[in-house]
């Protein structure tokens, strides 16, 4: 056996082992898969899995997998949902729009990463992960650090570096999600109803959206529609009821540093969607960043009455 690979096995033995030692001493860890990584917390819980790869089994659509799925609640029920009958193209948290253009040199390049393809092309348009690493750890949180790269064809047109903090607060799973997404390119992207940042729930049971107000009235979105979005809010909701009987509440928290927001809302697809392009065209220029917060939270039974108001005015104000 040659140098490099004794090397090799002596490195990768030693982690799987600091891995394991790290599990028995009660730490977070983040455990390789065959499609992605999976973190556990100080109890051997499943978190959340992050997919760089398409899962076998799973008929997921589309081009880009890159996405956290499961995100559990503290039980081990996940509250996501990938490549439902409705559509295959939907996997778990994930982020992507489905009308993006790239301009340098007078040459513009749409794209559509999301997979829809009614905008913008789909073919040779992929989200590709780099990395994904623990990057810290303590008694009561852990933070994963993922490197993307948005990629037309050959070449990339966006670098995405993203933060995923996990903790767990007042018996819910939370995850502090930051995304900074620099462009190669000029960056567009262009008024559109939905895409971005979404939260695909389950909906193989009785199920309802709510906001601080209670339950949603409003009418669903159109797809095409921007105007139609629901009004901005700090959180939306969305609960269900398996027919075992289990109820999970979920719910997606918008921070005010991001572009204003309305959110795609339609009862029949289940997802929880904040989108910064519903208003107008977000533009970004070629080396700078554009960094988006949202913070996951998810919950076996109900939320106590005020609870996500205050859980949202907290991490608000940070």
């Amino acid at each position: 056996m040659s140098m490099s690979r004794r090397i090799f096995f002596a490195l990768t033995g030693a982690g799987a082992l600091a891995a394991s030692l790290r599990a028995q001493q009660g730490a977070w860890t983040l455990v390789p898969e065959a499609a992605g990584m999976t973190l556990k917390d100080p109890n051997g819980r499943v978190v959340f899995t992050y997919l760089t790869s398409k899962p076998a089994g799973i008929p997921l659509e589309g081009n880009s997998v890159c996405c956290i799925h499961p995100f559990n609640t503290p039980s081990g029920i996940a509250a996501t949902d990938i490549a439902p009958p409705d559509h295959r193209d939907h996997r778990g948290i994930f982020l992507a729009w489905h009308d993006m253009s790239f301009t340098r040199n007078g040459a513009t390049l749409r794209a559509d990463f999301w997979g829809w393809g009614k905008f913008a092309p789909t073919e040779g348009r992929m989200i590709v992960n780099r990395d994904v690493r623990l990057a810290r750890s303590d008694a009561s949180s852990a933070e994963v650090a993922v490197t993307n790269d948005w990629m037309i064809e050959k070449e990339r047109v966006l670098q995405e570096a993203t933060t995923i903090r996990a903790a767990t607060d007042q018996g819910a799973r939370v995850l502090d999600l930051t995304f900074r997404l620099t462009p190669d390119y000029d960056m567009a992207i262009n008024r559109v109803a939905f895409s971005g940042l979404c939260f695909r729930c389950r909906k193989d049971g009785e199920y309802a959206y709510e906001d601080s107000n209670g339950a949603i009235s409003l009418p669903d979105s159109s797809p095409t529609e921007p105007d139609s979005d629901w009004p901005s809010r700090a959180w939306y909701g969305h609960t269900i009821t398996h027919s075992d009987g289990r109820v999970v509440t979920s719910a997606l928290i918008d921070h005010p540093s991001n572009p204003p927001s309305r959110w795609h809302g339609v009862r029949l697809v289940s997802f929880l969607n904040p989108c910064v392009a519903a208003l107008k065209p977000v533009n970004v220029k070629a080396k700078q960043s554009l960094t988006l917060r949202y913070r996951a939270v998810t919950q076996d039974g109900r939320f106590p009455a005020g609870v996500l108001d205050r859980t949202a005015a907290a991490w608000r104000k940070g």
